[in-house]
């Protein structure tokens, strides 16, 4: 019996582990996400309400992002860094996603250091219509955002009706405009 005792408090142990990350796994982002469904490949269903938020604009700091820059159209919000490798791989994205004018695009610099915004905006050109500075993550309170590459759709009332989590690729311009038409 004596030596079966390390077998059995191992199987425990892996049993232990399974459940608990099985209980992470389900508990994670479904707080706002309504019904669990899916829009195509990548963009979760979501009903968040953005409360009203002031950010500082990069290029001017007299000007300020806020909700009512949202209000009255579709907008698509991505967060993102200059030193962030998966925000630069879909940026060619982004840049074509403005050339549609689905929707005004506005981009918010996640714990950046502006200078570093700046620079890479210019050398591989600015999609948005509008960037925030977010260094202090204010979005993380606001909507969860833990980690970049994040994009979200907002609808004309200022609620995020759906978000992804990750770059964007080709065929995310398709689902964007899929969305925005469904909405």
């Amino acid at each position: 019996m004596k030596k079966f005792l390390p077998f059995l408090v191992l199987v425990v142990a892996v049993l232990l582990i399974g459940v608990a990350t099985y209980n992470l796994k389900h508990k994670q982002d479904i707080s706002n996400v309504s019904d669990n469904q899916e829009y195509g490949v990548h963009f979760v269903k979501t009903k968040l309400a953005l409360p009203e938020f002031k950010l500082h604009d990069l290029f001017d700091e007299q000007k300020e992002f806020s909700k009512k820059d949202l209000l009255g159209k579709y907008s698509i919000v991505n967060f993102f860094a200059s030193w962030c490798a998966t925000c630069r791989a879909e940026h060619g994205v982004l840049l074509r996603l403005q050339s549609e004018n689905i929707a005004n695009i506005y981009g918010v610099a996640w714990h950046d250091i502006s200078a570093n915004t700046k620079s890479y905006l210019e050398k591989s050109g600015n999609p948005f219509t509008k960037v925030a500075v977010d260094s202090s993550g204010v979005f993380n309170k606001l909507g969860g955002i833990d980690a970049i590459p994040e994009t979200w759709i907002v609808n004309p009332q200022g609620v995020v009706v759906a978000r992804f989590r990750g770059n964007l690729q080709d065929f995310s311009i398709d689902e964007i405009k899929e969305i925005i038409n469904k909405n």
